[in-house]
């Protein structure tokens, strides 16, 4: 009988929960709807975020530049001050500052097995996104040319190997010219024209590969251009949309659920109890 009498109460609680629910229904559906699009509405003022995103290929012949010493140099405290200049970021503020609010502004990673080095940067607007990250790769290339005592020996190495094929492309047109003046040119000078060829073919690709390393890496390296993005990430206007519809109905609920106890504890002595017993111990005067 007991456990009858229990189960029936449990059954008359959870109809009041849901008759209580019923009479507000109105309360708990529009009103968070209501704060919901008020928070949309603010979320549209909130300054906008947007994204620009380049990608480079380190790799390149003859030069040995890790993805990782990449990074190093992107942020690095000499490329993100001339960065800064060239787009005029926050000029009245203190050299520290820029550098410390501009490194909140970009995020660079190195892919494990292709070594990209993938560069993303922020701006209130889509074009300041963009000159940012072009201005970080004009300025961190540039530190990729060999200098001091390696560019002295790439300029030796690159002097001799053209007077080495001025002096082949020399005997090549020599040779072609026997082999063009003579109907019975021997296979010797035939072999030897072929080998010529080859040898002047082989000393341009030299050539181009340490003019190459000479050279650096340069923007022709990127495989993706920074980009002028369309849409900003952040605000999330949606999500703030969402979770504000979710907290004012979780409130509103509450709200409600308090109301009723409150309104139901002046007709129940036992509840009257309870709740002075609650105040008592919140510390509010009876």
């Amino acid at each position: 009988m007991e456990s009858s009498a229990a189960q029936t109460d449990d059954e008359i609680d959870l109809l009041d929960l849901l008759v209580v629910i019923a009479e507000n229904l109105k309360l708990l559906i529009l009103g968070p709807l209501f704060v919901g699009i008020c928070a949309l509405g603010i979320a549209f003022t909130l300054p906008q975020t947007y994204e620009s995103q380049s990608t480079l290929n380190p790799q390149k012949p003859g030069l040995n530049v890790s993805g990782a010493m990449l990074a190093s140099y992107i942020k690095s405290f000499d490329v993100l001050k001339k960065a800064a200049d060239d787009i005029g970021f926050e000029p009245d503020s203190s050299t520290q500052q820029r550098i410390a609010k501009l490194e909140k502004l970009l995020a660079v990673s190195v892919g494990k097995q292709d070594q990209l080095v993938t560069l993303k940067t922020q701006g209130d607007s889509p074009e300041s996104a963009r000159l940012l990250n072009e201005s970080i790769w004009k300025n961190v290339l540039p530190l990729t040319i060999p200098r001091g005592k390696d560019m002295e020996r790439l300029q030796t190495q690159i002097q001799a190997e053209r007077e080495r094929l001025q002096a082949g492309q020399k005997l090549e047109i020599e040779t072609a010219k026997l082999l063009s003046g003579s109907a019975s040119a021997s296979e010797a000078t035939s072999r030897l024209y072929g080998e010529l060829l080859a040898a002047n073919s082989t000393r341009l690709q030299a050539i181009a590969a340490l003019e190459a390393q000479a050279e650096g890496l340069t923007l022709e390296n990127l495989t993706e251009q920074p980009t002028v993005p369309e849409r900003a990430i952040k605000p999330k206007k949606a999500l703030i949309a969402i979770a504000a519809t979710l907290g004012a109905g979780m409130l509103l609920l509450f709200f409600v659920f308090v109301r009723h106890a409150l309104r139901s504890s002046s007709k129940d002595p036992e509840q009257a109890a309870k709740l002075q017993q609650i105040r008592r111990a919140l510390g509010f005067k009876s």
